[in-house]
């Protein structure tokens, strides 16, 4: 369902380039329901918008939510390459240059596909117990990137267990509040304070604001 850490640049054309039937059906499902909302949507739409029979839906999911939470799973690892990439790219400078370079691409991406990350973000939120899971392991994917600042920080062996959880759900929280705001188009507007909430658990307040300062 999606091109990994070589795939589009943001902006440009979609990063979803379906490949199979699964795919195919993972990719209409989410993009239908950023037309009618979920609630509103038959696995019948999701076939009609996949050009796929009802037949073929049945012998890749048993049902819709199962094709709408696999579809945020594809999602999830979209955004995880494409910050990984970006991360790693970064290779060689400061540590806190590499979490920009995530942040930013993580941004753009959410916003060059804006209805796409309304849906599968806000949506899923309301699938119960196993999307929540499904949504906590999703953040996790994003903690070896900040575990890295423990060693950048001045304050490492003080540091909590849980800091770079903290962090990524403070992150989180504002991405949400931005897209259910109906801006997610806009994202990429929120990276200086998006770096400060993530950066300030590791370097504190006066250098966290200091990077910040750089992307004003």
């Amino acid at each position: 369902m999606s091109d990994g850490p070589g795939g589009s640049a943001p902006g440009s054309r979609p990063p979803y380039l379906a490949r199979t039937d699964r795919e195919r059906l993972m990719e209409a499902v989410v993009r239908v329901a950023a037309e009618k909302g979920y609630a509103a949507i038959a696995v019948a739409d999701v076939c009609a918008a996949a050009g796929l029979p009802e037949a073929e839906f049945e012998r890749h999911f048993p049902s819709k939510e199962a094709c709408f939470l696999a579809a945020y799973e594809a999602v999830s690892d979209v955004l995880a390459a494409h910050v990984a990439a970006a991360y790693e790219g970064a290779a060689g400078e400061r540590w806190p240059d590499r979490i920009v370079a995530g942040l930013r691409a993580l941004l753009e991406l959410l916003a060059a596909e804006s209805e796409i990350a309304r849906v599968a973000i806000l949506e899923v939120s309301s699938f119960g117990e196993d999307a929540r899971i499904r949504y906590s392991r999703a953040l996790e994917r994003f903690v070896p990137f900040l575990e890295e600042g423990r060693e950048y920080s001045a304050e490492s062996g003080e540091l909590p267990p849980d800091t770079a959880q903290f962090a990524i759900g403070g992150a989180a929280a504002m991405i949400f509040d931005e897209i259910r705001g109906g801006r997610g188009r806009e994202l990429p507007a929120i990276l200086p304070g998006l770096t400060y909430a993530v950066l300030m658990p590791y370097l504190g307040a006066e250098a966290a604001e200091a990077e910040m300062a750089r992307l004003s």
